[in-house]
């Protein structure tokens, strides 16, 4: 049972992470901070289960023939569970329900959302993301008044903390995982190249990738093309350096005790990143042509040592290429202390449009999906791309060996949230394009950076 209490203690820690304090964990911030971020947890617990309502359970089953539309994120695949299990499953629990589901590229989504939201015509059920991360942020889309409140969902008892999607006493998202970000390796490459640990500091990772390099290999590749890849290294090196000195440093940004500008903080989280572009350890010509997939596919090719990446595309990342079938592992970039911490976070999830025809019909389909024990939440488990909390597969999650280093980091209070999610959304598209230019040469200093994301970020709060 040891993998379970590693998954109740992931649970609970990754969901203080997300709190709209922006206070990650508890390290470091001292008795005040973990006092507060406690104060929270139960304000917004005690919210939720103040509802005494709840839906009714058999909406499906008494609405005759009906369609539900579901709209989500990604890029399908083969067998894929958004858009072929799942509506099968669904349709064999109840034959007089179809399940309509369409899934585009993160841009078309987020641009189909804001058109389909503004003509009153949006899916029953969206993905949207905790807090104030993305154009999908569940945050601004509750407060816009466009989800419809969850709270009497049986799911809920399931979960020990839901704050990161509860807006104003409202939970506005379903969802049951956590997501991690990290440094997928190939073990051949390294032992290659003499290395027989993983790196425990920032100058033994340079180091080691200066070997990968003498060796012949490319020690990093990244889809920088898809912009949105740089959050994948950026944010582990800001939990290792900005978090654990500052706890609460974003909720300051908002307050303006802090900014993006102050020394010692995304100045240095920058330039370390922009070291390995620098030195060659990512080839950023290669890089800013490559996108997200097809880093993958160099990387599972064997053609390169290392990838930063989410434990949410572990299962295409373990996946069998030209290079063979080369034992993998999965690391935290290392912090230059050497006290290394996790980018961690509550993983997206699904709302209901307010305007939906079917508020309790969806209910009662999340419900079903979300038990723990229905064939559909086993296909969902068996993708490998969700870390679930609770139910069928929390005491044997997919590549629990990867994620063993994580879930330690985490039960040591050592985990953040992805930065993005206490920011308004657009201050991190503005730090990707700036940094994209600086790497591909155009003459963007990290100062520039810096004060761009200040600039945004106070523009966008305005708003």
């Amino acid at each position: 049972m040891k993998n379970k209490k590693f998954l109740s203690v992931l649970c609970a820690a990754a969901m203080a992470m997300t709190m709209l304090a922006g206070c990650g964990s508890t390290a470091g911030s001292g008795e005040a901070a973990e006092g507060a971020a406690t104060a929270q947890e139960e304000k917004a617990n005690a919210e939720l289960e103040e509802s005494t309502d709840t839906y009714d359970h058999e909406a499906i089953e008494n609405a005759g023939d009906i369609t539900i539309t579901m709209m989500v994120s990604g890029t399908a695949a083969e067998n894929d569970f958004e858009t072929e299990v799942l509506p099968e499953l669904i349709n064999k629990k109840w034959p007089n329900l179809t399940l309509e589901v369409t899934k585009l590229p993160d841009d078309n989504y987020y641009t189909s959302l804001k058109t389909k939201l503004a003509s009153g015509e949006c899916p029953d059920i969206i993905l949207t993301q905790p807090m104030y991360a993305g154009q999908n942020s569940c945050y601004a889309l509750a407060d816009a008044g466009y989800l419809a409140p969850l709270n009497d969902m049986d799911f809920v008892a399931k979960m020990p903390d839901l704050s990161a999607v509860t807006y104003d006493g409202k939970l506005v998202t379903a969802t049951n995982s956590v997501s991690i970000l990290g440094t997928y390796y190939n073990k051949a490459i390294f032992e290659e190249a003499g290395i027989k640990d993983v790196p425990k500091t920032w100058d033994e990772f340079l180091e080691d990738c200066e070997k990968i390099k003498a060796a012949g290999h490319t020690p990093i590749v990244m889809g920088d093309k898809d912009q949105y890849v740089l959050q994948f290294g950026l944010y582990q090196i800001a939990a290792n350096e900005i978090y654990p000195k500052d706890a609460e440093y974003d909720q300051k940004l908002r307050t303006g005790e802090t900014a993006f500008t102050d020394e010692g903080t995304w100045d240095t989280v920058l330039s370390m990143y922009n070291e390995l572009y620098e030195n060659g350890y990512i080839d950023a010509t290669q890089s800013l042509g490559y996108g997200a997939s097809q880093a993958i596919t160099d990387f599972i090719d064997g053609k390169a040592a290392m990838t930063f990446d989410g434990s949410f595309n572990a299962a295409a990342i373990l996946g069998q290429g030209e290079g063979g079938d080369f034992e993998r592992g999965y690391f935290p970039i290392p912090a230059k202390s050497g006290d290394t911490h996790t980018a961690t976070c509550l993983s997206a999830g699904y709302s209901i449009y307010s305007g939906s025809e079917y508020v309790d019909e969806c209910k009662e389909l999340i419900d079903y999906w979300f038990n723990g024990e229905s064939d559909v939440w086993d296909a969902y488990v068996a993708t490998g791309r969700f870390i679930v909390t609770y139910g069928n597969g929390a005491d044997s999650i997919p590549n629990s060996d990867l994620f063993a280093p994580f879930i330690e980091l985490l039960n040591q209070d050592k985990g953040h949230h992805w930065c993005n999610q206490a920011w308004p959304a657009g201050t991190e598209n503005t730090m990707e394009e700036l940094f994209s230019e600086m790497i591909g040469g155009q003459g963007t200093t990290v100062e520039d950076i810096t004060n761009g994301m200040q600039d945004k970020f106070e523009d966008l709060l305005d708003e």
